[in-house]
């Protein structure tokens, strides 16, 4: 209010001065008061147009209380929290159909930033994310486009092509127990979406690359909440198929099968999205590490940045998101020779010198 003050003071000053003044003086008088006047609307016009505080919220498909890709997620939003100060805001379920509505709720409350993890959202959001088209939204796995979307795409064919290429190391190694001479290893799926199918498809490109003939079986739960049919899939590569070593994506849950399978049968396991070495000691290789969290913290650092832009990020082993464990539960059973291998690979992945088809 003050500065409107000026501003009419200024005007009521420059009337004046027409009525008393000379022509030099009223020029004179006038600039003086037109100053005034220019820098009273400056500061009110810097008061108004002055920017609300950015605002963040998460909107998982599941629990960020949940082992894997989705906790991790939630770390990396917590920990923008912490560091940019907003106020959190997480709208979780595991119901799909409550996905799009907790989007569209967080976009009606409005948030300056959306930010769902897992694909299996896609629809949610290209559903929600045209109707608010002054807010940004950004998806973990899938990018169904819209010029306020961003998609959060883990390379996740770079860092299974580490594992298939230690698994087709290791499967004809009949120094390690239950191991049979057949070249063939499994592979079990939560659902057929793209995140699950880049896993596959690096899988099996590493394999090729180290040996040529070993083949890989896939099977599919049509669930990432169903621990009883991951088992079941895996129970049968392991005991039906000449399978020893099996990859699963199958969410938290049905890696949890099929690692029961592991320890029933005492064939081989390998993880994905967090540490599962220990889970059954000497029976996991390895498990290969997708850092949601650094993709998460990465998109709302690039908000607060000013930085936002629409279209995909990817996420590889070059930028620290996907990578494999130290495969220290297995100890020597993984001989140093196969080690600096998949040092060397990484290296060339890392370098561009291999280059990991991604599926599209």
């Amino acid at each position: 209010m003050k500065k409107l003050y000026k501003i009419l003071i200024g005007m009521l000053v420059v009337a004046l001065v027409f009525a008393s003044c000379t022509p030099a003086e009223v020029e004179e008088v006038v600039e003086e008061a037109a100053e005034v006047v220019e820098e009273a609307v400056e500061e009110v016009v810097e008061e108004v147009v002055e920017e609300e505080p950015l605002t963040v919220a998460l909107v998982p498909a599941g629990r960020i209380g949940m082992e894997g890709f989705m906790y991790l997620a939630g770390q990396g939003y917590k920990k923008a929290v912490d560091e940019f100060g907003f106020e959190e805001r997480i709208l979780e379920s595991e119901e799909p159909e409550e996905w799009e509505r907790n989007v569209r709720t967080a976009a009606q409350e409005g948030y300056s930033l959306i930010v769902g993890v897992g694909g299996t959202m896609s629809d949610a959001v290209a559903n929600v994310a045209p109707e608010f088209p002054d807010i940004h939204f950004a998806l973990v796995d899938s990018y169904p486009g819209g010029d306020n979307v961003v998609g959060l795409i883990s390379q996740e064919q770079e860092g299974s092509f580490l594992a298939g290429a230690l698994a087709a190391a290791m499967t004809t190694d009949t120094t390690l127990e239950n191991m049979n001479e057949e070249k063939i290893i499994g592979f079990v799926g939560g659902m057929d979406v793209p995140s699950v199918n880049r896993f596959i498809s690096g899988y099996k490109q590493g394999a090729a690359y180290m040996s040529p003939g070993v083949s890989v079986v896939v099977s599919y739960i049509g669930s990432f909440r169903d621990p009883a049919k991951a088992k079941e899939l895996a129970l049968a590569m392991f005991q039906n198929q000449d399978i020893d070593i099996v990859m699963t994506v199958s969410g938290s849950s049905g890696d949890v099968g099929v690692f029961e399978a592991v320890e029933e049968t005492g064939a081989y396991g390998i993880g994905a999205d967090i540490n599962w070495d220990s889970t059954v000691p000497g029976h996991i290789l390895t498990s290969v590490l997708k850092y949601t969290d650094n993709a998460v913290y990465d998109v709302i650092a690039r908000e607060f940045a000013g930085e936002f832009e629409a279209g995909e990020i990817r996420y590889g082993v070059t930028s620290g998101v996907m990578d494999i464990t130290d495969m220290s539960e297995m100890g020597d059973a993984i001989p140093q020779e196969i080690r600096d291998k998949l040092a060397a690979i990484k290296e060339k992945i890392s370098s561009g010198e291999i280059v990991v088809e991604r599926p599209e």
